[in-house]
C-alpha cells in the first residue's frame, strides 16, 4: 500500500500537456489501483482527474476546475466534463470560458445553473411541450380508442413541422401557412389539424406563456370543408320499408349478429358502434331499458355522457333471441375471434348492407348506412308522427338547453320517450307490412307545461 501512496504522490506531480500523456496516465493509474489528479500545464486549478474502476481494467476520467469563488473566496470544484467526451482543447477552452467570467465577479458554477435553467424553460416553451401536455389532458378524458389514434396522426404532424418552435415565433401566418400547406391535397384534415394545433396553444395561452392564441380567427383564409352525411332513406318511406324487410329476410344461421344488430339500429337509432358493443350488464329488461355511455359522447359537450334508451317490445324480443347464444358472455353480440376488442365488428354491419344480399342484389351503398337509422329515425318521428325536436334529439343522445341554457338530463322526458320509441316500433312494422297511411299522431304537443330548471 505504502508503495501505491508513493506511486500517487509522484504521478500527481506530472504535469499534461498532451493528449498522450492523458492515455498513459490513465493506465498508469488504473494499475497503481488508486485515485490521481494530475495538472494541466499553464493552466492553473485546471486537472485531469482519474478514478479506476472496481475491476481495475478501466477509470472514470474527468476535466475539473478548481477556482476562486469572487465573493466568498471560498476554493470549490467544477467538473468540466468526461474524457475523451470532452478533450484536452474543450477542457482548455472550458477553463479559459470560466477565467472571463471570473474577471467579471461571476461565480461560473452558477453561471451555468442559470443558463440550465434558462435552457429548460426554453424547452417548456416549445410547442412540443404543449403537445405533450394536451395529449395528456386527452388521455384522462377516456375518449374512444379511434380517436386517440386520428388524433396521433394529426399530433405527429405538428410535431413534424412546428414542434421545435417555441410558441411566442408561431404567428397568424406561420398557422395559416402549415394549414395551407395540407389542405392542398386533404381539406378536411388540414381544418382539424388547425382545430386540434388552436386547443394546443390554448393551453400555452392558459400558462400566460402568449398572450393571442394565432390560430383563433382565421376566417376566410382556409379552404372550407361541406360535411357529406352518411346517405340515409329519410323521405322515401317505401324504400326504408324495403330495406327494413331485406334485413328481416336475412338468414339467421350466417347472419344472426348481422340481422339483429341492424334491427336493433332500426328500433333504436343509436350508432353502430354503441351496438356492437353493447352489454349484457347494461340491459335492464325488467325495466325494459338500455343504459350506457355512448363511445363518441366522452369528452363532448353536445352529447350526452351516459344514455337512457327504453327498449319496445321488439327490441326485448331481439336480446330474449340473442340471450341463449351470449347470455354468459360480456357483450351481447359477442365474437371469440376477435381477443382484444371480442364484439362484432362494425364493418361487418356495413359489408352486408352494401352486399348482394340486399335491395334485389344491388346493395344499398350510397343510398342508406348504418348510421343513416339516425336520420332516417328522426325525420319520421317528427314529420309522421309527430314528435318534436327536442324528444327526437333526446333520444339520438344530443344535449339540449332550455330557455336558461341548462341542458335536459337524460332521464327529461323518459315517459314520453318510452312511448315514442314503441310507437316507432309499431311503425316500423306498420310500413313493413304496407300500412303506410296507419300513421300514429303523438299527443306530444309542445312542451309549455313543462317546468324550465
Amino acid at each position: 500500500m505504502a508503495t501505491k501512496k508513493t506511486g500517487d504522490k509522484n504521478m500527481a506531480k506530472k504535469e499534461i500537456t498532451t493528449d498522450t500523456q492523458i492515455k498513459r496516465a490513465i493506465k498508469e493509474t488504473v494499475q497503481a489501483d488508486t485515485k490521481a489528479s494530475y495538472p494541466i500545464a499553464g493552466y492553473k486549478g485546471l486537472e485531469v482527474r482519474i478514478r479506476p474502476h472496481k475491476d481495475s481494467t478501466s477509470a472514470t476520467v474527468d476535466f475539473r476546475h478548481r477556482y476562486t469563488h469572487p465573493i466568498t473566496a471560498k476554493r470549490p470544484y467544477m467538473t468540466l466534463g468526461q474524457y475523451p467526451a470532452l478533450s484536452l482543447a474543450d477542457a482548455r477552452q472550458h477553463y479559459s470560458d470560466n477565467m472571463q467570467l471570473l474577471a467579471k465577479s461571476i461565480d461560473p458554477l452558477e453561471h451555468r445553473d442559470q443558463e440550465k435553467q434558462k435552457e429548460l424553460a426554453e424547452r417548456k416553451n416549445t410547442l412540443n411541450h404543449f403537445i405533450n401536455e394536451w395529449r395528456d389532458v386527452q388521455a384522462s378524458k377516456h375518449l374512444n380508442p379511434t380517436t386517440y389514434k386520428k388524433n396521433e396522426v394529426i399530433l405527429k404532424l405538428i410535431d413534424n413541422k412546428l414542434g421545435q418552435m417555441k410558441v411566442t415565433d408561431i404567428t397568424p401566418s406561420v398557422v395559416i401557412k402549415f394549414v395551407t400547406d395540407i389542405q392542398k391535397t386533404h381539406v378536411a384534415k388540414g381544418l382539424k389539424t388547425r382545430t386540434i394545433l388552436k386547443s394546443i396553444l390554448q393551453i400555452a395561452k392558459a400558462h400566460m406563456i402568449i398572450e393571442y392564441n394565432p390560430a383563433s380567427d382565421l376566417q376566410g383564409t382556409l379552404k372550407t370543408h361541406t360535411v357529406k352525411h352518411s346517405p340515409a332513406l329519410s323521405n322515401d318511406v317505401h324504400t326504408f320499408a324495403e330495406l327494413l324487410n331485406d334485413i328481416d329476410q336475412l338468414e339467421d344461421a350466417n347472419q344472426l349478429y348481422n340481422k339483429s344488430i341492424l334491427q336493433l339500429l332500426a328500433l333504436t337509432f343509436v350508432r353502430i358502434g354503441d351496438a356492437c358493443t353493447m352489454k349484457w350488464a347494461d340491459i335492464d329488461l325488467n325495466a325494459k331499458q338500455w343504459v350506457f355511455e355512448p363511445q363518441k359522447s366522452r369528452g363532448r359537450g353536445d352529447m350526452m355522457a351516459s344514455m337512457v334508451i327504453p327498449l319496445a317490445p321488439q327490441a326485448i324480443a331481439i336480446l330474449e333471441r340473442m340471450q341463449p347464444l351470449t347470455g354468459d358472455s360480456e357483450y351481447v353480440f359477442h365474437n371469440t375471434r376477435r381477443k382484444a376488442a371480442p364484439y362484432h365488428h362494425k364493418q361487418e354491419i356495413n359489408k352486408v348492407m352494401n352486399s348482394d344480399l340486399m335491395n334485389d342484389g344491388k346493395g344499398y351503398k350510397g343510398i342508406h348506412t348504418p348510421h343513416g337509422f339516425r336520420a332516417s329515425a328522426k325525420t319520421m318521428l317528427m314529420e309522421r308522427l309527430g314528435y318534436d325536436e327536442l324528444i327526437t334529439e333526446l333520444a339520438l343522445g344530443h344535449t339540449m338547453l332550455n330557455q336558461y341554457g341548462r341542458a335536459y338530463s337524460r332521464f327529461n322526458f323518459l315517459d314520453n320517450r318510452t312511448k315514442m320509441m314503441t310507437d316507432w316500433a309499431n311503425y316500423l312494422d306498420n310500413i313493413k307490412a304496407g300500412k303506410f297511411d296507419n300513421i300514429i299522431h303523438a299527443d306530444f304537443k309542445s312542451h309549455k307545461n313543462i317546468k324550465h330548471g
